[in-house]
């Protein structure tokens, strides 16, 4: 039997509407997007030595034959996706994409502030309990070392907000065209955005994508049980995704978390600065101006 293999890609980045995205695709009747949202194969694919957690864990990864099982009896659909936010700022799995798949599948990139971007991703790791350090600083200063351990990209938040580096290294492998680029904001007028990804995916523009509200947003837990009961695969929690409706689910987060303190100005500018040239880069990829980002 031939299995069919996906052709679209949403790169990521982490924290940045992907969740938002890959629900609303998944509503298209032309589409079809992977049960397992990030199933993240490419990051792992033949990769030695595997990439760790702060817990010194590997992951359980797919083998390939279980990876395309993701897809099987998908062939009536045009477009077939998966979401994996590590792909973008991974140059790994973006050679291992053109070995498996080949040189024309259709990427999507949603980009955001890479400042806040990296304090929301840290602040939702510590959420989780999954981030060991207890200042988003001693995380950033941290990163050279995360790097030699061989820790994953996940938890190397400047690095993953080198978007125009990562981005170069997908157009010299797939081109130019293969790659649709939207910021975070453009999910404030999510009519215009869809339809210019279904315009990009060549399936019907006019399909009206309904009841979505934006998801994963972060907080600081206020207990170890309140990190277990938020954990993505967590029983609890997915119990409570079938039996409560939005509204409630949404109370229940709120009585969970408490508002994270706000990045200091100090860190900001310095990250402001470190950022500058690679944001340049990338605002001469995309055709559209960031000044916001540097504000």
């Amino acid at each position: 039997m031939v299995v069919s293999k996906p052709n679209l890609f949403i790169l990521g980045t982490p924290r940045s509407a992907t969740t938002f995205l890959y629900r609303a695709l998944a509503q298209h009747p032309q589409i079809f997007m992977s049960a397992v949202k990030e199933p993240s194969f490419f990051s792992y694919d033949e990769r030695e030595p595997k990439w760790i957690t702060p817990q010194n864990t590997r992951p359980n990864n797919l083998t390939w034959e279980d990876y395309q099982n993701l897809f099987a009896g998908t062939d009536e659909y045009p477009i077939r996706g998966e979401a994996s936010t590590a792909y973008l700022a991974d140059g790994y799995a973006a050679s291992r994409i053109k070995t498996r798949i080949g040189g024309s599948p259709h990427l999507v990139a949603v980009l955001r502030n890479p400042i806040n971007r990296a304090y929301s991703h840290y602040l939702y790791h510590r959420m989780l309990n999954v981030e060991p350090c207890a200042s988003f600083e001693e995380a950033i200063a941290d990163e050279p070392n995360r790097q030699r351990k061989g820790w994953n990209i996940q938890w190397r938040y400047l690095e993953t907000g080198y978007y125009g580096k990562h981005l170069q290294n997908y157009i010299e492998i797939f081109g130019r065209e293969r790659l649709l680029i939207l910021l975070h904001e453009d999910i404030e007028t999510p009519d215009q955005l869809f339809q210019g990804v279904f315009r990009f995916l060549g399936v019907d523009e006019k399909w009206q994508v309904k009841n979505l509200d934006h998801v994963n947003q972060s907080g600081v837990s206020k207990n170890l049980f309140a990190s277990w009961i938020l954990k993505n695969r967590n029983p609890l929690r997915e119990l409570g995704r079938r039996l409560l409706p939005r509204s409630a689910r949404k109370g229940f987060r709120r009585l969970l978390t408490q508002e994270p303190p706000q990045l200091s100005q100090n860190t900001r500018d310095q990250l402001n600065e470190r950022y500058g040239d690679d944001i340049a880069v990338t605002e001469r990829l995309i055709g559209r101006s960031l000044e916001s980002w540097r504000r």
